[in-house]
């Protein structure tokens, strides 16, 4: 009787994960195509945690949960949703965990990791891939070390995929009644590309899946061919782009590619706030300039789908910090 009364509870607890708002971008100004060539916007910045990542950690932990102790404490590599994310939902089962975040991650990702519970490591990710003190890698070696550690593992794990194969997928091509023709996000992990990606060309095989990437990210150069070059440090935009190629990342999926400066990113999130009265982060920034992109090149009829992946509360000390964008040399 108490596991299904706390199971009955877990259900009520997450149900407002997923089942986002879908909102059509009105302003000329953002989408001058938009009279014939709609985008429209997944407001995943509606989840409890403000992040698209509460569907790839609950669903990851729900699995999980199942099969490891109580006493099992999860722990993530994360630039900072993720963890946020996960330890929002290991709180509501009481679950301990740790995160293992870089210097890139702002202060107030940082503190609602440790408002919901989560231990706070920050490590680096101005160093090689390879390298001991790689955020990434400090929470391998960490969660290899004991026993009760459980890693979440988001980079490999194959469940994060799957996550938005089931969820946001669906979601996109009931909402948009499967007229979607271009689905347009980044990348870190790659498993939101992967997985709504999959399910889309499912559902609809010439349906035309486009990776935004961040300038200096090492993803968009192995997808068309290129030698992965690591340009380390060379953006500032939080929860997008790698410095190697992400173990989920399937190129053959991948239609075409669109690289966006750090400039365009921080512009359209203003530019969204003013216009849509939308407040989002810097990766959704990078998302719709890419949209806005496709949109330009597209056809007529075309209907475009994005992803607006967190909030823009999360960035207040940095992207609409004006002190910070001077400091950074942001216009």
């Amino acid at each position: 009787m108490i596991q299904r009364v706390e199971n009955k509870r877990d259900k009520m607890t997450f149900k407002k994960i997923g089942n986002t708002a879908l909102h059509l971008i009105k302003s000329e100004k953002i989408n001058p195509y938009k009279d014939t060539i709609p985008i429209f916007i997944k407001l995943e910045s509606q989840n409890p945690t403000k992040s698209i990542k509460d569907r790839m950690v609950h669903y990851v932990v729900s699995k999980a949960k199942e099969q490891v102790p109580q006493e099992t404490t999860f722990v993530s590599a994360s630039s900072g949703n993720t963890g946020s994310s996960l330890a929002y939902v290991c709180k509501q089962l009481n679950f301990k965990c740790i995160i293992v975040t870089n210097t890139k991650c702002s202060e107030e990702k940082i503190k609602a990791c440790r408002d919901y519970g989560a231990e706070v490591i920050v490590g680096s990710s101005d160093v090689s891939p390879d390298s001991d003190e790689h955020y990434q890698n400090i929470a391998k070696n960490l969660a290899s070390s004991n026993p009760n550690y459980f890693d979440l593992d988001q980079y490999g794990n194959e469940k994060n995929t799957e996550s938005y194969y089931k969820t946001l997928g669906p979601e996109i091509w009931e909402e948009t009644d499967g007229q979607i023709t271009h689905f347009v996000t980044g990348g870190s992990t790659c498993g939101t590309i992967m997985g709504v990606g999959s399910f889309l060309k499912k559902e609809k095989r010439d349906i035309k899946v486009v990776l935004a990437d961040p300038i200096g990210s090492s993803i968009s150069g192995f997808v068309m061919g290129r030698e992965v070059v690591s340009d380390l440090g060379s953006y500032v935009i939080e929860g997008v782009g790698k410095d190697s190629v992400p173990k989920l990342l399937d190129r053959e999926l991948i239609n075409s590619v669109i690289g966006i400066s750090d400039q365009e990113a921080i512009d359209m999130c203003h530019k969204l706030k003013s216009e849509e009265n939308i407040h989002l982060g810097g990766s959704s920034g990078l998302n719709i300039s890419a949209a806005v992109k496709v949109a330009s090149e597209a056809s007529p009829g075309s209907n475009i789908v994005t992803i607006g992946c967190d909030s823009g509360v999360k960035y207040e000390s940095k992207i609409y910090n004006d002190d910070w964008l001077k400091e950074n040399n942001f216009s």
